[in-house]
């Protein structure tokens, strides 16, 4: 297969052995072992030259530059080159791929995530198709539509894609992204990028060590003089500005190593090994449409990336060429559709006539008050999930005229309880201080250490819903399998859970749940005490996790959506009441 870009024709060679290509790695790493050897050879003479020149001219007659202590002088240096290399190459091939996939907090796929599930498929079935041994899979949290390869210390490949690119991809398209990246590790592009951007990860948290930090306070008891504070960070600051500038002509230095070609060549190996042009080119589209960044927006990995997360790679000439990892967008997409026989707006038109199919075929979710009538949502069918003969504890509510049948739980997670309130069991028609009662000491107890109960620990009630105590089951929900109450309609999600929720777009939402959601919206922003309160009926606080039997707190979701939700900082999960988890679905996509 032939490409061509910009007058050039590229050609695409008969794809090696994995093994053949473990092979060639050696050959790699000797160059990039004798270009740092130089590099730190060129810094460390200069150095060491600088200071010898500046001992001569101070010292004059007792200090003087000659042919042998040159020459000691550069022996040393290059032995320590070569020593600084090996030590600093080797720290990047043992620890390069784990270090980048920490740092971008990648996770393996969870088998209870039906995206997730289909993306295993879908690397399995490409690495049959590629020949591979074996290959990883990992996910990063992040919205942009992107995905990369790495080659871990054993030598095993990895790909990792973003769950913006599960939420936004078709299946072909997702398919066509994991066959890009294996394209990469076939041609051998992965591991001595794998290198450079652990190489240049180096250089990048050099220079933010050595970065002071800003508006550093000094105390007068520290017994410095008053302009020491001053002083101190000026010449920290240009340290640290020195050290920028180095590690960033080292990142432009290494990047000359990386053709922009290898990702035009990636492209037509991925066409070969998924069959599909078309699905490559549309999710190209998709990644230049939304934001690309990845991580801490950091530019050392952009090389590893299937779409450059720097802006300047889609400019021309060249630079461009020089000091860009990347082709632009608009040349791929170009190139790619050409080999199906179309235009780029064509791959536009597909793109965008798939996404208003997607929007058609929403299943429309409706609020609790349009699922049932108002009649049939008495009190008692909540009251009933939890059996009448543990509803033995009452007490009277200030403002309240009845009394309130609890259990030992709903009693010490109420906001008016303390060990000096007086209640009542009904069964033994006793009346006294709570703290007289040993099985509300011992619930107090257990609540204060954060325990699950006696029923919960031995399997009986464990994840009931902390609202009616109905026992809790698992549906799916965005693909997510979540937990969900079947009287009450309330939803257990953990908190990386709801990102993948409100990044997909499987279900729509019907007129008065639209509307619910934008009259509770502008009612908080108009009186912001109101921002604190549940969207619903329900009252706020106070419930017991489902899963650890830590206290939850009840806050709004986040600064600017405001809808209110119980959060448990134990165990990083979110109990949304009915139509909550919705509501800010709805909020999300309408702002």
């Amino acid at each position: 297969m032939t490409l061509v870009y910009h007058g050039k024709t590229l050609s695409t060679t008969a794809r090696p052995d994995f093994y053949e290509v473990q092979r060639h790695r050696w050959r790699i790493s000797l160059a990039y072992t004798a270009f740092l050897t130089l590099a730190y050879f060129l810094v460390c003479a200069a150095f060491v030259f600088l200071v010898l020149g500046a001992a001569d001219l101070v010292l004059g007659d007792l200090f003087r530059i000659t042919t042998g202590l040159a020459s000691r002088a550069l022996l040393i240096t290059a032995a320590g080159a070569l020593l600084l290399a090996l030590a600093q190459f080797l720290s990047a091939r043992r620890a390069g791929a784990a270090t980048i996939l920490k740092r971008l907090g990648a996770s393996a796929p969870e088998s209870a995530d039906l995206y997730h599930v289909r993306y295993l498929n879908i690397v399995e079935e490409m690495r049959i198709a590629a020949g591979l041994p074996r290959t990883k899979a990992y996910i990063l949290p992040f919205l942009a539509v992107n995905s990369l390869a790495l080659i871990e210390a054993d030598g095993t490949p990895a790909v990792v894609v973003t769950e913006g690119l599960l939420a936004e991809g078709t299946r072909e398209e997702v398919q066509a992204s994991v066959a890009h990246e294996l394209a990469h590790i076939l041609k051998g592009d992965v591991f001595y990028i794998t290198l450079l951007c652990s190489l240049a990860d180096f250089f990048d948290r050099l220079a933010m060590a050595l970065i002071p930090e800003d508006d550093k306070p000094v105390w007068p008891s520290s017994g410095l003089p008053a302009d020491a504070g001053r002083a101190a960070p000026s010449a920290a600051l240009g340290i640290g500005s020195l050290g920028a500038s180095l590690s960033g002509a080292a990142l432009r230095l290494l990047s000359l190593l990386v053709s922009r070609e290898r990702e035009l060549l990636a492209d037509a190996a991925a066409v070969e090994l998924c069959r599909d042009p078309v699905g490559l080119a549309r999710v190209l589209y998709k990644a230049g449409l939304k934001n690309n960044f990845v991580g801490d927006f950091s530019l050392v990995y952009a090389p590893l990336l299937m779409v450059s997360s720097d802006p300047a790679a889609e400019e021309q000439g060249l630079k461009a060429s020089l000091f860009h990892t990347h082709p632009p967008l608009a040349s791929r997409i170009r190139v790619l559709a050409a080999l199906a026989s179309k235009t780029p707006e064509e791959i536009a038109e597909l793109v965008w006539d798939s996404r208003q199919e997607r929007e058609a075929s929403r299943r429309v979710l409706r609020s609790g008050e349009e699922r049932e009538p108002a009649t049939a949502r008495a009190p008692s069918a909540v009251g009933s999930a939890a059996p009448e003969e543990d509803r033995v504890w009452t007490f009277q509510e200030p403002g309240l005229s009845g009394l309130t049948a609890m259990t030992e739980e709903e009693l010490v997670s109420h906001p008016k309880f303390s060990l000096l309130l007086t209640v009542r069991n009904e069964r033994d028609r006793v009346e006294a201080r709570a703290g007289e009662f040993p099985a509300l000491r011992r619930a107090a107890r257990r609540l204060g250490r954060r325990q699950m109960s006696p029923e919960a620990a031995t399997g009986r009630g464990t994840d009931a819903c902390p609202r009616c105590r109905t026992p809790l089951g698992y549906d799916f929900y965005e693909g997510l399998a979540v937990q969900s109450c079947p009287a009450c309609r309330g939803r257990l999600v953990s908190m990386r859970g709801v990102d993948r929720i409100l990044a997909r777009k499987e279900f729509g939402f019907s007129e008065q749940l639209v509307r619910k959601a934008l009259d509770f919206k502008r009612t908080a922003l108009r009186n912001p005490l109101v921002a604190g309160r549940k969207a619903g009926h329900k009252p706020p606080g106070n419930l017991l996790c489902p899963r650890c039997g830590a206290r939850m707190m009840s806050h709004p979701y986040n600064y600017q959506f405001f809808i209110p939700v119980d959060k448990c900082l134990s165990c990083s999960r979110i109990w949304f009441d009915a139509d909550e988890l919705e509501m800010l679905q709805v909020l999300v996509e309408k702002r």
